[in-house]
């Protein structure tokens, strides 16, 4: 697509190490005001992203604000190479449905398919043969996760060599996951059935975690779904490759905004007054990557939907991984941070980082906890002076009073309900509101 609602759009193309696939077609038209730079998060298309955009800037369109009718507005759709993974976190049971010993060994059975079936799913992610020849080799330990040390010694550690530990921080538990023993690791993050009680289906209090906590169903020949339990360690190993999944797309989004999208917009600044950075998700990431890497002093907004990764990123006193972007003001207008505790998806790290932290209770997630999400709690243990708490306003309404140096937690329960529900005329009067 050309266009946006008569808005100019082009796409901008990253590899998963941020360089670009198509850096000469990134043009921006003559005479533009205000540069868009959006980015979407874990997605298993570019169809997928570019209908987000679509929907998200037709209700731009239709709800700016008066004030704005002199600007000149261009879009930039980021596409990079995302993967969606399980929105779960098993639980470790048995289930042998009345059927005794064959029941048993049949729920057995059933759970080592579903992690093989994950683990066949994690060449899509690592396609290296050293790195496939890695995953069938922890295709072959899985029988013996259950009774043997060792094999859950070795699991961990292959799991681990398939990743890159220089994305490793506190902010998710990822530097003690790099570090522990693979026994203790895997046994951690088999979480117990009881764990898992009524509560976390609740929509309020402990159970509102960034992530769905739940359970697998592995019934013989079938798909993980949530509702029911894997046996034994083959939830740990689920968890682990849940984690990991995670760990890939937090440091691929991180290298894509600092390697791709940050030396876009320092090329392209010239041409522009303003830049406004948008990101969906693991696009959280992207962008604030992008604002903490750029050198241009032309980016008048960062909005954050539903953002994945830690409620403490930006915190001074918790040496948040972004917290550069606030003390070098690298953000000259407001920071938009959409939160709802409607989200169930919005980070695979954080229940499992507690566990992975040492931590035995399974409902975590508030914005009390160590490890919560940005979608879930928006911005915490900030200055005060650098937090502003207040509800994302219907389209139209007044009262929004965006400011430069702060970051506005939007409470948006009424309006998002789910993860990906970031598109609608609330979410787009909002950035609008804060275009300056």
């Amino acid at each position: 697509m050309a266009d946006i609602a008569g808005i100019p759009y082009v796409e901008a193309r990253f590899d998963e190490k941020g360089q670009s696939q198509n850096g000469g077609e990134v043009t921006v038209a003559a005479g533009t005001t205000d540069l868009f730079v959006i980015s979407h998060g874990w997605n298993n298309s570019a169809d997928e992203a570019r209908e987000l955009y679509r929907e998200l800037f037709t209700n731009f369109a239709a709800v700016h604000p008066p004030g704005t009718g002199n600007r000149t507005f261009a879009v930039i759709g980021v596409i990079w190479p995302s993967k969606k993974f399980d929105e779960l976190v098993a639980a470790s049971g048995t289930r042998g449905d009345g059927q005794g010993a064959a029941g048993l060994e049949a729920h057995t059975a059933a759970s080592h398919a579903v992690v093989d079936q994950k683990l066949s799913a994690l060449k899509e992610l690592f396609s290296t043969p050293e790195q496939q020849n890695t995953i069938d080799e922890l295709r072959a330990l899985v029988p013996d996760l259950d009774d043997k040390a060792s094999a859950r010694r070795a699991f961990a550690d292959k799991m681990r060599s398939l990743l890159d530990p220089s994305a490793a921080g506190r902010e998710d538990a990822s530097d003690t996951f790099f570090k522990s023993d693979g026994n203790e690791l895997m046994t951690a993050l088999k979480i117990a059935e009881d764990d898992l009680g009524e509560d976390v289906a609740e929509a309020n209090g402990s159970a509102s975690l960034p992530f769905s906590i739940g359970s697998v169903n592995a019934p013989i020949g079938g798909a993980a779904s949530l509702g029911s339990t894997l046996s034994g360690f083959a939830a740990s190993a689920l968890n682990l490759l849940n984690y990991t999944t995670y760990y890939t797309m937090k440091a691929r989004a991180g290298l894509v905004g600092k390697n791709g999208v940050a030396p876009l917009i320092d090329r392209l600044a010239p041409q522009v007054e303003r830049i406004h950075l948008i990101g969906h998700s693991f696009g959280g990431r992207v962008v604030a990557a992008t604002a903490a890497s750029s050198t241009t002093d032309k980016v008048r907004s960062l909005t954050l939907l539903q953002a994945a990764f830690s409620h403490n990123g930006f915190s001074q006193s918790m040496k948040g991984f972004f917290r550069s972007v606030f003390d070098q003001q690298r953000v000259k207008g407001p920071i938009l941070i959409t939160h709802t505790k409607n989200d169930r998806a919005v980070g695979v790290a954080y229940p499992l980082a507690s566990r992975i932290n040492g931590d035995t209770a399974a409902a975590f997630g508030d914005e009390n906890d160590k490890f919560g999400g940005m979608g879930r709690n928006g911005a915490q243990q900030m200055l005060a002076s650098e937090r502003v708490v207040g509800p994302l306003l219907a389209a139209g309404a007044a009262g929004y009073q965006f400011k430069a140096g702060a970051c506005f937690n939007l409470l948006a329960d009424p309006f998002i309900k789910s993860h990906g529900d970031v598109r609608g005329r609330e979410v787009a009067y909002a950035i609008a509101c804060a275009i300056g």
